[in-house]
């Protein structure tokens, strides 16, 4: 009796064990992010029960890397002048601007608010991310919109 109640224990060790999950990210995909950094991503995320909360996918090339950052609270971490280009139909309050890191690492950043809640959507070292089309014919849109436009149009959708 004492072997039997053993190795139910081991096997629903072992079952809890393949049922946990890799971390996601609520806005946006490890695939989306995958296409826009141009290859596999490591995703760290840290989200809280309130939706709130951040997400990171890094892509690592050589000494450089891309990377796109989701925060998202009720705080007002807004990172862009109140003189940065307005978008339209990106939640409320919503402006784009470029950052330069440091001499080798430029950041394109799109922050806005849906009703109470702030978003910050980041691209770092991604060439063309807010003026260029992706070559990616997948990620066409009809009605031109950036890469990091479109990301942030995702991560919209998904908090409304």
């Amino acid at each position: 009796m004492a072997r039997l109640a053993v190795v139910l224990f081991i096997l629903s060790s072992a079952v809890s064990a393949l049922g946990q999950t890799a971390p996601a990210c609520p806005w946006v995909s490890s695939g989306t992010a995958e296409r826009l950094l141009g290859g596999e991503v490591t995703l760290i995320a840290h989200v809280a029960e309130n939706a709130a909360g951040s997400c990171s996918f890094v892509r690592k090339e050589g000494a450089r890397g891309a990377s796109i950052e989701i925060v998202v609270g009720p705080t007002d971490t807004h990172p862009c002048p109140q003189d940065s280009l307005q978008l339209k139909a990106l939640g409320n309050e919503a402006l784009q601007c470029r950052h330069s890191v440091s001499p080798s690492q430029q950041s394109d950043q799109i922050a806005g608010r849906i009703r109470k809640v702030f978003f910050v959507v980041t691209m770092t070292n991604i060439p063309g991310a807010t003026t260029q089309e992706p070559t990616d014919p997948r990620l066409a849109n009809y009605f031109s919109a950036s890469p990091i436009e479109r990301l942030a149009e995702q991560v919209v959708g998904n908090l409304y």
